[in-house]
């Protein structure tokens, strides 16, 4: 086995890994994930992403990334670090690959994060499996939620956010999602800065602002695929949603939360993607908005295996930035 440091000239040879290591879970659906020829298109969006990749007799057999990035976690701050697109080809399963490249990115990363975290389906047996024993698996974890366009189509809604509304948009975000555990909140120049990592993807243009609210929506779609296939073996194709990547709202907005939130399922419909998705958690101010227009809720199980849960987190909240998911 060889491990070493994936580049951007490897994107091809990662979304090939990716491609063939489909995420099974228990009722007999699987789904696979395709970046194309930006692998890293959503890796930009994070900022300091590490991915490598393992190869078995010089033959590639799979892919980890990483990230560490501040959280607040029961009130104090810690440095996070987040395993994502983690993808061990199935011919080459059960050999040790994932635990060998989990532990060269933990030697890689030492001494600069608090505490590893990760969200796992509770269908993902193979996941749930890899993470069976690990300490820190919080008693609830956060809900994803899916907003069909069709259904919730509704009429434009507010304005383009430019840079000089940075101020306004900081403050609502922060009193939104004030006490949830994983928030940390934004200053003007953290925020700035977010949308700066690729305007090409996620920027200005893709923050709608109105009285009291507010909902950025990177098109996910325009990057990433899928392919679904049902416990039958019937496989299909297509691209995927718009991913909720900042929203909030003041008290008394959520009303105007919902709108925006229609506006863009007509956004998303009219750029040919049917499906709006967004994290919440049933503690959040956010959760009767979301869970009044959702299809379907999916929730996730929560690991911060060097964090105790904090007392009360499940009454306040779990935050999950989508950018790191």
């Amino acid at each position: 086995m060889h491990i070493r440091e994936a580049t951007p000239a490897d994107a091809a040879l990662l979304s090939e890994i990716e491609r063939n290591s489909p995420l099974e879970f228990a009722d007999g659906t699987s789904v696979a994930i395709d970046r194309g020829s930006d692998y890293f298109a959503s890796a930009r969006l994070m900022g300091n992403v590490r991915a490598t990749v393992a190869s078995v007799a010089g033959e590639p057999a799979g892919v980890f990334c990483t990230t560490v990035h501040p959280a607040l976690v029961g009130g104090e701050r810690q440095r996070m670090l987040y395993f994502h697109h983690t993808r061990i080809l199935p011919r080459f399963q059960g050999l040790g690959i994932g635990r060998a490249l989990a532990d060269e990115m933990f030697r890689h990363w030492k001494g600069q994060y608090d505490s590893p975290y990760w969200y796992i389906s509770p269908l993902n047996a193979h996941s749930q499996a890899f993470a069976r024993g690990a300490p820190g698996k919080w008693s609830f974890g956060p809900a994803w939620v899916s907003l069909p366009c069709e259904e919730n189509a509704g009429p434009p809604c507010g304005r383009l956010a430019t840079p000089g509304d940075a101020g306004e948009i900081v403050a609502i975000l922060n009193a939104c999602h004030e006490g949830e555990e994983m928030f940390l909140p934004y200053t003007t120049e953290s925020f700035v800065e977010r949308l700066e990592r690729d305007p090409a993807q996620y920027s200005w243009a893709n923050i709608w602002l109105t009285d009291g609210a507010v909902v950025g929506v990177w098109p996910e779609g325009n990057w990433i695929g899928s392919r679904f296939t049902d416990a039958s073996g019937n496989a299909r194709s297509g691209r995927s949603g718009g991913a909720v990547l900042d929203y909030g709202f003041l008290p008394g907005a959520g009303g105007r939360l919902r709108e925006l939130l229609r506006g863009w399922c007509t956004w998303l419909l009219d750029h040919g993607m049917d499906e709006l998705t967004a994290f919440t958690s049933t503690g959040a101010r956010s959760w009767p908005v979301f869970q009044g227009m959702a299809a379907e809720v999916s929730s996730f199980d929560f690991w911060t295996p060097a964090i105790p849960e904090p007392p009360g987190a499940r009454e306040r909240g779990l935050y999950v930035d989508h950018i790191y998911f």
